[in-house]
């Protein structure tokens, strides 16, 4: 008897509480299928990511030109370069020349270099003969005053300045400093292109036999590139000149410099 009244009790409880539940259910109104809809069109909304993926846009011209291993290109083989240039922390600039000396394989008129058209070509010179040069979308197609010669050795000096960008996956070139304040500079531009920074002939199927770099900064600076250390020269004017030497074949993205307050420690 007494769990009778037990069992009654506690239907009399929870009978209520089941029958309000189900009252509010049906009470809650059910989304319809254009609800449905702009619920599924808020939540598929396109994201503020870019559109454009770097990798899977097509090609651009300076891609084009940069990439393909075109006739001014296979009708010389590089041998020499000596990057020779100055660096200003403060103002961010580079300035200098690459002195380039090549091969020429089949006679012809024009052979194709490099460079960024954020800096300037201040002047290219066979011998002390100014060159004309055309630029294309950071190609430099230079033109020879006669024929080259297959089988002929030639050295040109290629001068410019400018501030080169910070750009790409690993930075390209940076100017920054250190947690001291100290200016820190950099280079890293393995598939963005050597020619953000330097004219060459930036295209990894030719590469240089050896290579002199000089690099001149403020004297309170260490300079460090490619190769062996060969010294360094007081200019007499606040920047010292540190130069180096690369004594096997080197690929253009591969050069670099790394500028900053380093110190020296001995064993």
């Amino acid at each position: 008897m007494s769990k009778m009244r037990a069992r009654l009790c506690w239907l009399s409880t929870v009978l209520p509480l089941c029958i309000l539940v189900a009252i509010a259910s049906s009470a809650s109104p059910q989304p319809t299928q254009a609800s449905r809809m702009s619920q599924s069109s808020q939540t598929n909304e396109p994201s503020s990511a870019p559109k454009h993926v770097r990798g899977l846009d097509e090609p651009t011209k300076a891609d084009l030109l940069r990439g393909a291993y075109g006739p001014y290109r296979a009708n010389n083989d590089l041998l020499f370069y000596h990057l020779d240039i100055r660096i200003d922390p403060e103002k961010k600039v580079v300035s200098g020349k690459n002195t380039i000396r090549f091969k020429m394989l089949q006679d012809d008129t024009r052979i194709q270099l490099d460079l960024a058209d954020t800096l300037n070509i201040d002047k290219i010179l066979l011998d002390s003969t100014p060159l004309h040069y055309v630029r294309d979308s950071g190609a430099v197609f230079v033109d020879l005053p006669y024929t080259l010669l297959s089988g002929s050795v030639y050295t040109i000096d290629f001068y410019y300045s400018g501030t080169p960008v910070q750009t790409g996956r690993f930075g390209g070139f940076t100017f920054g400093t250190d947690q001291s304040g100290h200016p820190w500079i950099y280079t890293a531009c393995e598939g963005i292109g050597a020619s953000l920074w330097w004219p060459n002939k930036d295209q990894w199927r030719d590469e240089v036999e050896n290579m002199q770099i000089s690099v001149s900064i403020p004297k309170d600076l260490v300079g460090v590139s490619n190769g062996r250390f060969m010294g360094k020269t007081d200019l007499g004017d606040g920047y010292t000149r540190w130069d180096w030497f690369v004594h096997y074949p080197i690929n253009n993205y591969d050069v670099s410099v790394n500028i900053g307050n380093y110190q020296h420690f001995s064993d």
